[in-house]
């Protein structure tokens, strides 16, 4: 009888004729998966490509087509299996009646579109390459991979890990070359969705000089089935075969995570198979090629395991190898992977090698690179000597989980040397520069790779080292220094003895100022930071303030800028900024980059979508950039026209330009070279040293301000709805730099600790407000509004004595012009073009004439408006006040002659009161001055704002 197989075998229904014998599938893609009917095992390795015709289990090795397995089920021939299923086999009763394939499985045996080798290659490389970055954001895969133990950075790197969430379709084009590549290596399933998504990958490469990607290996997360993937069609390349060429003893694992584990304990001379039956032409041509005399078999400990442990040390290794011993795992111990879980160490698999051969000299490089290696850490980076080949790093870039960057000097005994800057993580780098070192030392490739393991070891645990002492890092703090800083921040005098610290480091006067700058800096490390600008004119001494006050401010906590381009913030790490001092020296070398402080300041983050490059396609796709907050920030800028979007998210203040405070500043540098001088300048580090040791001795505790509901401010202007949140925070800023003179205390129903605001922190507060505030109440700034002063003392006298600049116009008052400005107020003739411009645009000034070639003639309009010695006040509530109400609705109690905070929930907090402020604390009581409220109709007849006397 003649048998027509290759009609039987496309005619037939494999998986009903398997199911018929009793295999129960389950489908895995575009195959099934089962328990093998031909040995016992728990986990399914049994698995069945209908599309192909083909079964094939990764635990026994059985493998063939349909008749094939018929003829092992039932053990006869395979002529003899082929008439049965002619005939009457379970599933399928005669060959008439046969179960025919599917127009769908026809489909998928059309012949793919072929690919050259260098095509797959490329191809593949960028499939590895997105997967390897995709490791790098998902989360989810590095999750896994920590749960296998499987963290160090030189690992991921060196072997290009990566996960397939499945991201990968929605960067690719819907047509075209690409898409049909990759469906024809098997990367994408016929009906489109990714091969290996949910699997950690790691690309296999083959053996030659070149070293391409071949192969590609998932191991799948969940518990689905299957956990090993490959891509289709026979097996191609060993892992990590390049190191028999540098080591004659190999360790050989069933799986390729188990040779991950050995190479992360320092055992890099491991190769794995493909399963434990997986000895394929490439391992063998592997050992031919190549001087290997001994092998460890490191396999699992389960039947299939010791199945293929068997069959290798009998019948394949004996004719490679000089030497086979057999790893014993401990019991309970199924592999590699299982081994090296915490606590074991390489010593204790050194011990397992000792065990199966006690002639081995194997150890694991994580020890013995300790004794073989010298490293000198320099200013720039680190300089690594191995065996007397000589590598110098510096310009160590920030890493990524996708980025190692470096750049690295190689010097020669002769003086010749080899510069490049490198990417560790991308094996395109290592290739070239590896390639470039040998042939500059003289030395094999394998040497210069073993070097190179080594140098990304050492640049990770470097870039380490500089996490620690980068911004935002803990700084560990001497007892010395601690003592001291305590000390500090226990005196019941804090605020003056700030103050007389900053007398000492050459700050004179700037009383306020310096108050204020000092929380500002300090409430960096609140959630609702303050930012200060220092408004003045050139030379006045702004700079001098907000450099002497930020020296107060720990290194790491302080990024200080000259010039700011328009996006560079928007493209810093993510914390970089994140409870830090931003100080920009000049706001006109940050003009392009307003957008972004203001809403650091508002929005405590930024963020930025930017149009890349995709790695696979080469498309343009785009990508997100978060930068967080919260930031204090600190600005100077001789500019008075500020616009009011800048202005309302600043505190605004102004250098003391009185010709006092000038006579002050000269009295102090002319005693800067005296004994007493010199004396000042001896103590400037140990003053440095005990606000740094304070100021990261003050901890990120929450603060709680229980008399916020009975304060008050200005209501009668739209820009109180940014000023108020402003003097509400600068009293939270007060009580946490007090927090060590605060109790700590702890709410149970959020389980937080937190301190309280005082009503002393609430006075000291009031001060700076009503010092400060009341400048952004005044639409000029403070310098335009004392050269309106002057002016108006200047037209007085002017009128007077008669004596006119310029003729009176009939019916109108005295005129002037720049030069008798600058006569009267000793001004510069910057000071007065710039300040004349924003009292003019704001019409206190009108212009008679003035152009090129003619004077520039003005009349006052302004009567003095608001001169009756206050300032504009922002209408706070007096402490004394505040503190009846606080004893009415049940804040504070009287006990035994003293005030005690009462725990628990306020009464029914009573209306707003009548505004009050507090005056200067020259010896006299802060709170014994109330503001005069101004009536409806003073504010409607008034467009402009007025201030008084300062």
């Amino acid at each position: 009888m003649k048998v027509d197989f290759e009609a039987i075998k496309a005619a037939t229904d494999m998986v009903s004729v398997m199911a018929g014998y009793g295999v129960k599938f389950k489908k895995a893609g575009r195959d099934y998966v089962a328990l093998c009917p031909f040995h016992s095992e728990r986990t399914p390795s049994f698995h069945v490509t209908p599309a192909r015709g083909l079964f094939h289990c990764f635990g026994c090795e059985a493998k063939g087509n349909v008749i094939q397995f018929v003829a092992l089920k039932e053990g006869v021939s395979e002529r003899e299996a082929a008439i049965r299923l002619l005939r009457k086999v379970p599933g399928v009763s005669s060959a008439r009646a046969l179960p025919r394939k599917t127009q769908k499985g026809r489909m998928e045996t059309e012949p793919k579109k072929s690919l050259k080798p260098g095509e797959s290659a490329d191809l593949l490389q960028r499939v590895v390459s997105f997967y390897a970055k995709t490791l790098a954001k998902d989360r989810a895969g590095r999750d896994y991979l920590k749960g296998r133990n499987l963290v160090e950075p030189a690992l991921l790197g060196s072997f290009q890990i990566g996960y397939s969430n499945g991201s990968l379709l929605k960067v690719l084009p819907r047509q075209g070359e690409i898409l049909e590549g990759l469906k024809t290596l098997g990367v994408l399933r016929a009906d489109g969705r990714e091969h290996f998504e949910g699997c950690i990958t790691v690309p296999i490469f083959d053996c030659s000089a070149a070293g391409s990607v071949c192969g590609l290996y998932g191991r799948r997360m969940a518990n689905g089935q299957p956990q090993h993937l490959y891509l289709p069609g026979a097996h191609r390349g060993v892992w990590n075969g390049a190191c028999a060429k540098t080591s004659p003893t190999l360790l050989v694992t069933e799986a390729i995570l188990d040779g991950l584990a050995l190479w992360q304990a320092g055992f890099h001379n491991v190769i794995a198979l493909y399963g434990a039956q997986g000895w394929t032409a490439d391992h063998e041509a592997l050992f031919k090629a190549n001087p290997i005399r001994e092998v460890f078999l490191c396999l699992d400990s389960d039947e299939a395991g010791r199945a293929g442990t068997e069959r290798l040390k009998t019948e394949i290794l004996p004719s490679l190898v000089k030497a086979v011993h057999v790893v014993q795992w401990p019991q309970g111990v199924k592999d590699a992977a299982e081994f090296f879980l915490p606590p074991r160490q390489p010593a204790d698999f050194e011990a397992l090698l000792k065990a199966a051969n006690p002639q081995t000299e194997q150890r694991s490089e994580v020890a013995l690179k300790l004794g073989q290696e010298q490293i000198t850490m320099t200013a720039a980076g680190f300089v690594a000597t191995y065996a007397g080949r000589r590598y110098e790093c510096q310009a160590i870039e920030q890493p990524s989980p996708a980025r190692l960057k470096a750049t690295v000097k190689v010097l020669e005994n002769s003086g010749r040397f080899h510069i490049d800057t490198v990417d560790f993580y991308l094996s395109r780098h290592r290739r070239v520069f590896v390639g470039e070192v040998a042939r500059l030392l003289r030395e094999s490739a394998e040497v210069i790779e073993a070097d190179v393991n080594r140098l990304i070891g050492q640049l990770e645990a470097c870039v380490q080292k500089q996490a620690a002492q980068t911004p935002g890092a803990i700084v560990l703090v001497s007892e010395e220094d601690r003592a001291e800083g305590t000390r500090l921040g226990c005196r019941a005098d804090l605020a003056d003895e700030i103050l007389r610290d900053l007398d000492r480091l050459g700050l004179v006067g700037e009383r306020t100022n310096k108050l204020m700058g000092y929380l500002v800096m300090t409430s960096r490390k609140l959630e609702d930071p303050l930012a200060l600008l220092i408004l003045s004119g050139s030379g006045a001494g702004k700079s001098l303030l907000q450099d002497t006050l930020l020296q107060l401010c720990p290194e790491e906590d302080l990024v200080k800028l000259t010039s700011l381009s328009d996006r560079a913030l928007f493209y810093k790490s993510e914390n970089a900024l994140r409870h830090k001092v931003l100080a920009l020296e000049e706001a006109a070398g940050a003009e392009g980059a307003g957008y972004a402080i203001r809403n650091l300041i508002s929005a405590k983050k930024l963020v930025i979508e930017s149009t890349v490059k995709n790695p696979l396609t080469g498309q343009l796709t785009t990508q997100v950039n978060t930068v967080n907050g919260p930031t204090a920030v600190f600005q100077t800028t001789t500019r008075p026209d500020l616009d009011a979007e800048t202005r309302s998210r600043f505190i605004l203040t102004s250098v003391d330009e009185s010709p006092e405070q000038t006579k002050a500043i000269l009295a102090a540098q002319r005693h800067r070279h005296t004994l007493e001088g010199l004396r000042r300048r001896t103590q400037r580090e140990t003053i440095l040293k005990r606000h740094h040791a304070f100021q990261r001795l003050l901890q990120p505790l929450p603060v709680v301000n229980p008399f916020e509901p009975l304060l008050s401010y200005s209501e009668d202007r739209l820009a109180v709805r940014r000023d108020n949140p402003k003097y509400l925070h600068l009293i939270l800023a007060v009580t946490f730099l007090y927090q060590m003179q605060r109790p700590v205390q702890h709410d149970l129903q959020s389980g937080l600790d937190y301190i309280e605001t005082t009503l002393a922190d609430v006075a000291l507060a009031n001060e700076l407000a009503t010092a400060l505030f009341g400048q952004s109440l005044d639409e000029l700034s403070r310098p335009s509004r004392e050269l309106l002063k002057l002016i108006r003392q200047m037209v007085e006298g002017l009128e007077k004595t008669d004596q006119q600049p310029s003729p009176k116009a009939p019916g109108a008052a005295a005129t002037f012009n720049r030069r008798a400005v600058r006569e009267f107020t000793g001004w510069s003739d910057y000071q007065v073009k710039i300040h004349i411009k924003q009292l003019e645009e704001l019409e206190y000034l009108v212009p008679l004439s003035g152009r090129r070639g003619q004077s520039f003639c003005y009349r006052l309009a302004w009567e003095g408006e608001g001169q009756d010695g206050q300032r504009f006040l922002p209408g706070l509530v007096a402490v004394e006040e505040l503190r009846r109400k606080a004893q009415v609705v049940g804040l504070l109690s009287q006990e035994g002659g003293s005030e005690t905070r009462v725990v628990g929930p306020p009464s029914k907090l009573e209306g707003p009161s009548r505004a009050q402020v507090a005056t200067d604390r020259n010896g006299e009581n802060p709170h014994e001055h109330e503001a005069k409220p101004r009536s409806a109709s003073k504010l409607e007849a008034n467009s402009r704002t007025h201030i008084g006397k300062i």
